[in-house]
């Protein structure tokens, strides 16, 4: 498998190598087709020196010619030379005394002669010949070379051939004139030569061509006759260029050294050769050279770096992958066999196995469970797709096994695997823990009877004790005995708060502890809490006050129960540990979603503090600081539950403490807000005047400035300056506790003066109203006083005590004796009539006898309990309200009461507040 990088890697390196060699073809291309374009354009300026050349020796020969045939025959004779008038017209004759001949030259003609250098000469055909000179174009005149007469007396002989035009010049001096010669008369050999002469400088000028480069005129025997490259190698190199007309590299190495060209002049036999050096040539290359080898480089450098790239990023992860799999294949076979489960491939076609480990053929080789049952598995895996896809397997030795599989492919074919494992003693573990857990429900069972009969049975007498002690405090007593009664009033009520705890953990361990969704007012609720323990905070000499968020909303819905028991234990511990100073209970709204929000209450005190090692223990039940352990007497239990009651209304609590400075526990909870149009606010408009708001606290002065904002009025912080209008105007003073002296002592307008400790009275001789700080609606109604609107009168003791009397024909059913007295006389002081049964059949006779307003029955009773007498009094289609009373703090106890009929359960003991507010909706 290892083959495949390998193989991708050659075809990488060989495309590498195909694209390299494709970019040296293609740049060997490119130059040979610059270097072929080069060598073209030198041609072509090599045939334009050749044509210039030609054109050289053809306008001469044809100069030549056309003298030939202008010279006409003279019969009279003449001179050989005339001249009539040299500037116009020149007259010219030629031959010997038997022959003679007339040549005309016209001034043009003679221009042109001069402009172009041409000497015209005349040689007769005489033993002897002497050069006639015609005309002379240049001021210096060589000699006629003694070579030339003598050639052309040669040709005069009757031994050589006829010929009528030589091309002449002297092979034995180098650089020697070119003479041109024609015969006058090719009919009369005897008639003359009349000849051109062409001085070195015009032929080597004519000839010359830079573009061409050098350059070699040649006779017909192939003798060099002018040259401008005497000393070059281009004379030895000639030999191999072809005789006639060609055109090639010539040269003696193996790499040429000229580029040349060889043509035919004219009609003659003479050659003109032009040859450039190879040199020259490759300049041109230099460019395109360089090009190439910079993209040959940066083909090399991309090649380079993309097959890095493809290296690291597809065949080097591939070749990782291989041996991944080629090891994970391994590794696979080598947990297959040390796995501690029988594993086992079988072939979906027949159900033979295709591969097992050591405990698969330990368990299963021997027996033909799996060969019976294996195309079973194979059914639900391939065709129904069996979801479970397990089963257990019992063996013939009594074992019993937990098969699992799925259908995979092995070796491409289709297999199903499976896996066995031995659950005879994890079925025998579960038939153990089904056992238990069911001895553990009646353990539970019995604890939560237990539970309730604990609470009842404790609740019932401690009633007695409370109902008692509540009807005792409404006598007439002496300072001692109001003293005792206090002292056992507390720890009736200690005793009464320590058992509520237990059964409040009880019951959220059991989860019978629910919350109840009611709409509720905040402010109300914080003005309950702090009212309650007002007395005791004040007794410590403490200043017990709340400030609320002006932007909390009136109503929300949430368990207000169990939001006021997380209160009470948080400003109730506050209160126990805070030796001096203030306790604050601060609400806020944090943030808003719709209509839901997440309010934060804070408990602060700047009691003794808590320590670091004792805050991560302090919410577990039954803690207790150890410093606080002989202060107060307490369960701790309060946190515990504070944290459990929290968790279940998905709520979050912070602590921050510093020992000797104080606490802060924080509550962050989430409530929905209610929009009820038929709720009315608890607070009115009030007057938009000017009301000035003064405090020893900053933050309690700004709070109510924004709770007066909020009701209308222009509150402004700090008392009113020497500029300001105070007429209309109302001053506040919030005292966080008993109210020393005034604030503002020449105030001299209406005033509200807000204490949270009203036990000292004001001088009523002064225009002010006296409000409690800890409930807002005084303090609204004291400010309208203030301002002059009217109020209805609060309801006084009397009118209070009247209201009390509620009037009302009540059916007692109580078994126990003492109960009964106290129900009688808690009745009796709300000014009903009472009537006692000690069952329910008794009191169902009763209730026959005689014609009552309402039924208050214990539930728990001999003979017939509180449920049956319900229900029986609502078969006889009883429409009065019954009301049931239990110590049973179990949760469905108040369902069972609603389902028997009854219209309301109260849980013992209750205060007589408590059944005043139950008994006056009747």
């Amino acid at each position: 498998m290892n083959s495949t990088p390998k193989a991708a890697r050659k075809i990488l390196h060989l495309f590498a190598i195909g694209l390299i060699v494709a970019v040296l073809a293609g740049s060997f291309v490119y130059l040979r087709a610059v270097f072929n374009e080069e060598v073209s354009l030198r041609r072509s300026y090599m045939n334009e020196a050749v044509f210039h050349a030609q054109d050289f020796f053809v306008s001469r020969q044809t100069l030549l010619t056309s003298l030939v045939l202008a010279s006409v025959p003279n019969p009279h004779g003449a001179q050989a030379f005339v001249s009539v008038n040299p500037e116009e017209e020149m007259n010219i004759s030629l031959g010997s005394d038997e022959a003679h001949w007339s040549l005309w030259l016209t001034g043009r003609m003679m221009d042109y002669f001069r402009r172009h250098k041409v000497n015209l000469l005349y040689v007769p055909q005489i033993d002897a010949p002497k050069v006639v000179r015609l005309f002379d174009a240049s001021t210096q005149l060589p000699q006629l070379p003694a070579v030339v007469l003598q050639r052309l007396a040669d040709l005069g002989k009757p031994s050589h051939s006829p010929v009528d035009e030589l091309w002449l010049t002297d092979d034995q001096v180098l650089d020697s004139p070119f003479y041109l010669f024609k015969r006058l008369d090719k009919r009369k050999p005897d008639s003359g030569w009349l000849g051109i002469e062409v001085e070195v400088s015009d032929l080597v000028e004519a000839l010359r061509s830079e573009s061409a480069g050098d350059f070699i005129l040649l006779d017909d025997q192939g003798q060099i006759l002018f040259s401008n490259a005497v000393q070059s190698s281009l004379v030895g190199s000639l030999h191999t260029l072809n005789p006639q007309n060609s055109f090639g590299f010539i040269g003696n190495g193996w790499f040429p050294e000229r580029l040349a060209i060889r043509k035919q002049l004219g009609f003659s036999g003479w050659q003109i050769v032009y040859a450039v050096d190879i040199d020259t040539l490759l300049p041109v290359l230099a460019w395109p050279l360089v090009g190439c080898i910079t993209l040959l480089l940066v083909v090399c450098i991309g090649l380079r770096w993309l097959i890095m790239r493809i290296e690291r990023r597809l065949i080097t992860p591939g070749e990782h992958r291989i041996q991944a799999l080629i090891e994970s294949e391994a590794f696979s076979r080598a947990v297959l066999q040390v796995a501690p489960v029988a594993l086992c491939v079988i072939r979906r076609t027949d159900g033979t196995v295709v591969l097992e480990n050591s405990l698969s053929q330990q368990w299963l080789g021997s027996s033909g469970e799996r060969g019976t049952l294996c195309h079973e598995w194979i059914r639900r895996a391939f065709d129904e797709l069996d979801a479970t896809n397990s089963d257990e397997v019992e063996m013939e030795d009594g074992r019993l096994l937990y098969l699992a599989f799925a259908p995979t492919r092995y070796k491409r074919e289709d297999v199903l695997i499976c896996a066995f494992s031995d659950i005879t003693e994890r079925k025998q573990i579960e038939v153990t823990l089904e056992r238990a857990r069911q001895l553990a429900d009646r353990a539970n069972e019995a604890k939560t009877l237990f539970l309730a009969t604990m609470s009842h049975e404790i609740r019932t007498p401690l009633y007695g004790v409370l109902g008692t002690l509540e009807l005792l405090a409404r006598t007439e007593l002496n300072e001692q005995q109001n003293n005792y009664l206090k002292a056992i009033e507390r720890s009736s009520g200690n005793l009464l708060q320590l058992i509520c705890d237990v059964l409040d953990v009880s019951r959220i361990e059991a989860g019978q502890l629910q919350l109840e969704l009611n709409t509720f007012s905040p402010m109300e609720l914080i003005e309950e809490v702090i009212q309650g323990y007002c007395a005791a905070a004040h007794g410590k000499g403490l200043q017990l006050f709340a400030l609320i968020d002006a932007t909390v909303p009136e109503w929300l819905l949430g368990d207000v129960t169990r939001i006021r028991q997380i209160l009470n234990n948080l400003i109730n511990n506050a209160v126990k540990f805070t030796d001096n100073g203030k306790i604050v209970l601060r609400l806020k709204m944090d943030s808003r979603d719709d209509e839901r929000v997440m309010l934060h209450w804070q408990v602060s005190d700047t009691g003794k503090g808590i320590a670091d090692e004792d805050q991560v223990h302090l919410f577990e039940p039954f803690y207790q600081v150890e410093s606080a352990k002989n202060v107060v007497a307490g369960t701790g239990l309060g946190l515990s539950i504070c944290k459990r009651l929290m968790h279940l209304m998905n709520g979050t609590m912070r602590l921050v403490s510093e020992p000797g400075l104080g606490s802060s526990f924080t509550l962050h909870l989430p409530l929905v807000q209610v929009r009820d149009p038929q709720r009315l606010s608890r607070f009115c408009e009030l007057a938009p005047s000017v009301v000035y708001v003064v405090s020893p606290l900053r933050e309690l002065a700004q709070c109510y400035c924004d709770w007066l904002r909020r009701w209308g009025v222009r509150a402004q912080l700090g008392v009113p300056t020497a500029g300001d209008d105070g007429r209309g105007a109302v001053l506040l003073e919030l005292h966080p506790g008993a109210v020393r002296q005034r604030l503002v002592p020449e105030w001299q307008g209406p005033a509200v003066v807000a204490a949270s400790d009203l036990s000292t009275p004001l001088d009523p001789q002064e225009a002010c109203w006296q409000a409690d700080l800890n409930s807002l609606q005084d303090v609204h109604r004291a400010l309208r006083q203030a301002q002059g609107i009217r109020v209805d009168s609060p309801i006084d003791k009397a009118i209070e005590k009247r209201e009390f009397q509620l009037k009302l024909r009540v059916l007692v059913a109580e078994d126990n004796v003492i109960n009964q007295l106290i129900l009688r006389d808690q009745l009796e002081e709300l000014g009903c009539t009472v009537a006692l049964a000690s069952n329910g059949q008794e009191a169902l006779r009763r209730w026959q006898e005689d014609a009552f307003d309402l039924v208050l029955t214990d539930v728990n009773m001999p003979k017939m309990n509180g449920y049956e007498l319900a229900a029986q009094l609502r078969a006889l289609n009883v429409t009065q309200p019954i009301i049931g009373a239990t110590a049973s703090a179990m949760r469905d106890e108040e369902e069972r009461c609603l389902s028997a009929g009854m219209n309301q359960c109260l849980i013992k003991p209750f205060t007589l507040h408590t059944l005043y507010n139950c008994l006056q909706h009747f």
